[in-house]
């Protein structure tokens, strides 16, 4: 595989993160903020879709960098996925599944114009294998474009199956995720994967990146099952895909988290058997300069 390039500004916040426990990886996630801008033009839009999960598959994707093209070819890869029409062999192993969302990227970028695109990463994360700790392992790839390049490159970025850890952070708000998460790896709850999420907030609230705001994006994937997309409930309320008080149904089967990473409902209440999280003393915000 291709070394992959990271060369140029990318407007967004992203982070992808893999969660450990005693017996190896238990879940897989990535986070990404719901804010579209354009250039330094003071107009946002803070509705954009950024992740994608398959209904059906352990399989969720998320990119940076140019808007257009990354969200039609996800959209239309899950899509794909989902109906059953991605050929059988490109789905027998981890490196199949990459090197055929590979091609199609690389088909649409031949057929883009390039003057109206810029740099982007598309990240292709999955599970293989199924239920049993030690059975399962979590991959993550990560194809990338920029002007320079004649075609797409891809690489992959290792995941370590013996703790929690961050695993990328991209995009142009990348410094002020990195200086968060760094708050919340020295404090008494350490690394774990409900700090990584809680760091990714307090950087798109406290944050100083006028590229990335919005609500929060979740998707993820854990031993068994089917990949998630979580709904996401803040001090604003509760969102979807980073739509803002989405109105769902009482009776809709998704699994809400809040930016503590505790499991709660719409309204925000922590549910009766969810684990309780803390704000650790050493991040209490309003101490913080």
């Amino acid at each position: 595989m291709m070394r992959c390039k990271f060369r140029s500004k990318q407007l967004t916040s992203f982070v992808a993160w893999v969660g450990v426990d005693s017996r190896g990886p238990t879940s897989f996630y990535f986070a990404s903020d719901s804010r579209i801008s354009w250039g330094n033009d003071p107009n946002v839009w803070d509705c954009g879709r950024k992740l994608f999960a398959s209904k059906f598959e352990p399989e969720i994707f998320g990119f940076v960098g140019y808007l257009v093209l990354p969200q039609s070819i996800l959209q239309r890869c899950c899509d794909v996925i989902d109906q059953g029409l991605r050929p059988a062999d490109a789905a027998l192993s981890a490196e199949a599944r990459a090197t055929w969302l590979f091609e199609r990227i690389r088909s649409e970028v031949q057929q883009h114009p390039k003057k109206f695109m810029g740099a982007f990463t598309i990240f292709h994360g999955m599970r293989i294998g199924l239920g049993k700790p030690g059975a399962t392992e979590f991959r993550l790839f990560a194809t990338s474009w920029n002007p320079l390049d004649k075609a797409p490159s891809m690489t992959e970025i290792q995941v370590p199956s013996h703790r929690s850890s961050i695993l990328h952070i991209d995009g142009s708000g990348k410094r002020d995720v990195e200086s968060w998460t760094k708050r919340w790896s020295e404090s008494d709850q350490g690394n774990t994967s409900r700090t990584m999420f809680s760091a990714f907030c307090d950087a798109l609230v406290h944050g100083k990146d006028i590229h990335s705001g919005g609500e929060p994006q979740l998707v993820g994937i854990y031993r068994k099952d089917a990949a998630k997309t979580f709904g996401v409930v803040t001090a604003k309320g509760a969102s979807f895909q980073g739509m803002l008080n989405p109105g769902l149904s009482d009776r809709a089967e998704i699994e809400w988290r809040d930016a503590l990473f505790q499991r709660v409902l719409p309204s925000g209440k922590v549910l009766k058997k969810a684990q309780l999280h803390s704000r650790p003393r050493q991040v209490i915000l309003d101490k913080l300069p």
